[in-house]
């Protein structure tokens, strides 16, 4: 019962984390690829897979410092698997790595804390990797780097210096720790700490040379390739921190998160795992001076799934998780030190990785059977203090977050997205010479969009629609609305309603005539064939119930003029644009307006093609807060279940 109770909250967790990730995006997110996408996917893996160009050579090619490989790969397969180049696809995509990051850490913190103290671990955990702190990481498909590493540097810790050498949990946390240095330039990190580990439990003597060489060799030759590959970049060596005081103060900072001007958070949020590290030290020293044996080898194995793992080999790995983080952040302070700022929103992830040891290790104190009641007072102290600065801290972090950091963020993509259209469109310098493009220069904008393997592969909103050419006297009634190249300040609106805006990138066309509602007629288009499975219609007026009859868009066979999809958004629009989704046909087929009522009206634009990948991404970002509402309520019911079988 235990164990199934176990996995139902994992899978709550999981789904409580994705739906948070997915519902930010929806709402401040874009499937437009945004600045380094155009250099580290779009120069270096697109264009050499589909024009055949080195593409091994360019797979691991750095991106500044970094060679990120498995971003690369894993972005590859989308665009494969999909057909177009989705930054909203890879974003959903890696919100499911960091939920199974903090499922990982879930797993982990049953087994360390008493049964008492996994409700507040849940909802921790839920809220440190749930929440958008590290908004640039949840918007950006890209960013799956961070996750990547964090992931697999976490696996390979709290495997490979527990596991049996040849066991399965041993190959799982091998692979895991040279995968690693695939991410980011400190993915050798993971297999240093573990060396560190390594060699605690050998002075322990827990460990044996003949026993585990074969693990020591291989670790080592993974910081070793690690460091060997190390990529210095001429632009930005004056990002590195120039003084004592950067360098200092850049890793106070970041220990101090969420807060941003409380330098004494530091100390008490690190303070757990502090605790734990003076507890396992004190403890070595002592039976070091009394000459006893350590943890006897191969008893238990923490990473190989017994049922309770040994309670020094439970402490090593919290402090192991804890020196990772520390390393990574002193790493950080060295290459983006420079004025000892508060850490960007894209660092925050390893924070939250670093907060989220601490509860591990909060969790393993209060779990202790303390002797003296002084001392368990004084830690469940350490716990409620800590608890209250972490959940104020992040309330502060998340308020200044959604405000101004998001909001700005959400500006910036619709602003960015209309530039790019309307290029797309024209192929008009101009409409770059924007402050607003997706890119540092509309030069190499231009240049990489010059390649026609690329252009093929944009999804909406950048993908170009489907042209539509009305038939021969099938336009009847229906007016055709440019505003694509106008730059007044009143661009045309034929066909529309005067509260109706003109689309500033599509075609559109409207029965809104000089007539006003009373105008009626029927347009249709000439066949039209797609080989995606999905198209996005942007629909005006009263197409939808109740007017399906009178007012309606549909698609025909255009064989046998047979209707075979009617199209319409899920609410009315009137006079605003909302989208529509219909499947497509798989024979050719024509798009036909219709507008037989003298109180309604319908405009439209040409069809835009969506991958089935694109579609589902954005049906599940669509939906990402009932995601979190369904996974919440269910999580109390198994609250319930859980307190009712004690």
């Amino acid at each position: 019962m235990k164990r199934v109770l176990s996995a139902a909250f994992a899978v709550c967790l999981f789904l409580l984390i994705v739906g948070g990730k997915w519902a930010t995006f929806d709402r401040y997110g874009s499937a437009m690829p945004d600045w380094d996408q155009w250099d580290a996917e779009a120069l270096e893996l697109l264009i050499p897979w589909f024009e055949n160009e080195n593409f091994i050579r360019h797979l691991v090619h750095p991106h500044n410092e970094h060679r990120v490989i498995m971003t690369k790969l894993q972005n590859l397969a989308l665009v494969l698997l999909n057909g177009q180049w989705d930054s909203r696809l890879e974003a959903a995509t890696n919100a499911l790595l960091h939920a199974g990051l903090a499922v990982g850490f879930w797993l982990v913190g049953r087994r360390v804390m008493a049964a008492r103290w996994q409700v507040p671990l849940f909802v921790l955990l839920a809220a440190l990797f749930g929440l958008p702190v590290a908004w640039q990481n949840v918007l950006g498909g890209f960013h799956s780097q961070q996750y990547w590493l964090a992931g697999l540097s976490f696996a390979a810790i709290v495997s490979v210096p527990f596991a049996r050498t040849g066991s399965m949990a041993w190959w799982g946390g091998l692979l895991a720790a040279v995968l690693a240095l695939g991410t980011m330039a400190s993915g050798f990190i993971a297999a240093a700490v573990v060396l560190v580990v390594l060699g605690w439990r050998w002075w322990r003597r827990a460990l044996t040379w003949r026993e585990t060489w074969p693990t020591w060799v291989l670790m080592a030759a993974c910081v070793a390739v690690g460091l060997l590959t190390r990529v210095e970049v001429e632009w930005h060596r004056d990002l590195k921190a120039k003084t004592v005081h950067d360098f200092v103060f850049t890793i106070v900072h970041s220990l101090q998160w969420p807060w941003r001007e409380k330098h004494w958070a530091a100390v008490l949020l690190w303070l757990p795992w502090a605790a734990v590290a003076w507890g396992v030290g004190r403890t070595a020293l002592r039976r070091s001076r009394s000459g006893s044996a350590g943890v006897p080898v191969g008893r238990t194995s923490y990473a190989a799934g017994a049922a309770r793992a040994p309670r020094e080999e439970t402490a090593l790995a919290i402090l192991a998780l804890g020196l990772w983080v520390l390393v990574q952040l002193v790493a950080t302070a060295y290459a983006r030190g420079r004025g000892a700022d508060y850490p960007a929103s894209r660092y925050m992830d390893t924070l939250t990785f670093g907060a989220a040891v601490n509860v591990l290790a909060l969790g393993w104190l209060l779990s202790a059977a303390w002797p003296a009641t002084r001392t368990r007072l004084a830690v469940y102290g350490l716990g409620l203090a800590w608890t209250l600065t972490l959940s104020m801290g992040l309330y502060n972090l998340l308020a200044h977050t959604v405000r101004w950091e998001l909001a700005d963020a959400k500006k910036y993509y619709l602003k960015a997205e209309s530039n790019m259209r309307r290029y797309l469109a024209s192929n008009d310098p101009k409409e770059l010479a924007r402050p607003e493009i997706p890119f540092p220069s509309a030069e190499g904008l231009i240049e990489r969009l010059a390649r026609p393997s690329l252009r093929q592969l944009m999804a909406a909103p950048l993908r170009a629609p489907l042209p539509l050419v009305a038939a021969t006297g099938n336009n009847a009634g229906f007016l055709e609305n440019d505003a694509r190249l106008d730059d007044s300040e009143t661009p045309p609106r034929r066909g529309l309603s005067p509260a109706t805006a003109p689309l500033d990138a599509l075609l559109t066309w409207g029965s809104f005539g000089p007539d006003g509602l009373a105008g009626q007629g029927v347009w249709q288009s000439q066949p039209l064939t797609s080989r995606f499975p999905w198209l996005k219609f942007e629909t005006a007026g009263d197409v939808g119930p109740p007017y399906n009859h009178a007012v309606s868009l549909a698609l025909h066979d255009a064989a046998t003029g047979v209707k075979v999809a009617e199209v319409f958004p899920t609410r009315r629009p009137h006079d605003t644009w909302r989208a529509a989704y219909v499947r497509t046909p798989e024979k050719p087929f024509v798009v036909v307006a219709t507008d037989r009522s003298a109180g309604g009206w319908v405009a439209f634009s040409g069809p835009v093609e969506m991958g089935g990948a694109s579609y589902w991404a954005w049906r599940a970002t669509k939906h990402g807060l009932l995601i979190v509402y369904v996974a919440g309520m269910a999580a109390l019911g198994l609250l319930g279940v859980a307190w009712r079988s004690r």
